[in-house]
């Protein structure tokens, strides 16, 4: 079990700028989302929406983006704003291992069925996203539409392309994930 960390500080830390926070963290997004069918894009949108470009606590500090709750599965060091009941977070080695983390939240259960890592443009997994209930939040129905224009009005799908590239060139066959054939995307899906 790890440490359980009383954090007392500000609860937004960071001075990253939009753009600072997108290329801080582009390189390990990318890393995560190799050969998963989940877009860099939709990683980024979602990190800079949650996490306020970065510059709350969670993720300036204890590299958790997102939000995850540190609940009973989970065995690493967790993080709680001050003391009293607030609720513990997930703190986060690196980077990689928070994208790493997320990349599975999305590959699974739900968001399988819904086939999130199959959809092959960023508003179709954000689509899908919001039909399983990723956001639970007053804003839930505007949810996917959000992450969209964060996505356009910072050009993440320049991201996606450099994906792209690195599965080409990673794949015996040259081809990224989302060119495969269904067979080989199904089996992807299956053992991810």
């Amino acid at each position: 079990m790890g440490k359980k960390i009383q954090y007392k500080g500000s609860s937004t830390p960071g001075k990253n700028t939009p753009g600072q926070y997108a290329s801080k963290i582009a390189s390990a997004v990318i890393k995560a989302c190799l050969n998963t069918g989940i877009l860099p894009s939709v990683v980024i949108g979602q990190a800079m929406q949650e996490s306020l470009y970065g510059n709350n606590y969670k993720a300036y500090y204890f590299n958790n983006p997102f939000g995850h709750m540190a609940n009973s599965n989970w065995s690493g060091d967790s993080v709680r704003l001050g003391t009293g009941k607030a609720p513990y977070w997930r703190a986060y080695p690196t980077l990689l291992d928070a994208f790493k983390s997320h990349v599975a939240i999305l590959q699974g259960n739900k968001y399988k069925i819904q086939g999130v890592a199959l959809k092959k443009t960023p508003i179709a997994q954000l689509d899908s996203l919001q039909k399983a209930g990723y956001n639970v939040g007053p804003d839930r129905n505007q949810y996917a539409a959000k992450i969209n224009r964060i996505i356009n009005q910072y050009q993440l799908p320049g991201y996606d392309k450099q994906l792209l590239a690195m599965e080409r060139e990673l794949n015996d066959n040259n081809l990224a994930f989302h060119e495969q054939d269904g067979i080989t995307q199904a089996l992807h899906s299956i053992f991810a």
